[in-house]
C-alpha cells in the first residue's frame, strides 16, 4: 500500500520517548504491511503517542520518575567523589566508577522518559 509523502516514520530521535514512538511505528508499519491491521492515519504519532505512554507506565513499574531521578543524582554524586568512590567501591558494588556513571545515564535516561 503507498503512503502519503507525510506519512513518515523517519524521525529524529531526541530521547528514549521518542524511541519507543519510533519503534513502535515501525512495528506497526510492518504488521500493516502483513495485512493484520490498517493504519487510517498519516499522522502516526496519534497512534504511537498513547502507545508509548501506556508502555513508558507499565515500563516504570516500581519507580516513579521521581525515584529514577533521585538515583541517577545518588549515582552521579557517589561517582563525583573520589574519597567515597575510591578503589574498595568498585568491589563492593561490582561496577568501575565508569560504568556506574552509565547506570547513572541509564537512570537519568528512564527518568525523562
Amino acid at each position: 500500500m503507498a503512503r502519503p509523502a507525510e506519512y513518515s516514520v523517519e524521525v529524529a530521535m531526541s530521547n528514549g520517548s521518542d524511541n519507543i514512538k519510533q519503534a513502535l511505528a515501525q512495528a506497526l508499519v510492518k504488521v500493516e504491511a502483513g495485512g493484520d491491521i490498517v493504519i487510517a492515519t498519516s499522522v502516526i504519532d496519534n497512534v504511537t503517542e498513547p502507545l508509548a505512554e501506556a508502555i513508558k507506565a507499565a515500563y516504570a513499574g516500581v519507580f516513579t520518575t521521581q525515584e529514577l531521578a533521585a538515583l541517577s543524582n545518588l549515582v552521579f554524586q557517589a561517582t563525583s567523589d573520589d574519597k567515597f568512590y575510591d578503589w574498595e567501591m568498585p568491589t563492593l558494588v561490582g561496577y568501575t566508577c565508569e560504568e556506574m556513571q552509565r547506570l547513572g545515564e541509564k537512570l537519568r535516561a528512564l527518568a525523562v522518559l
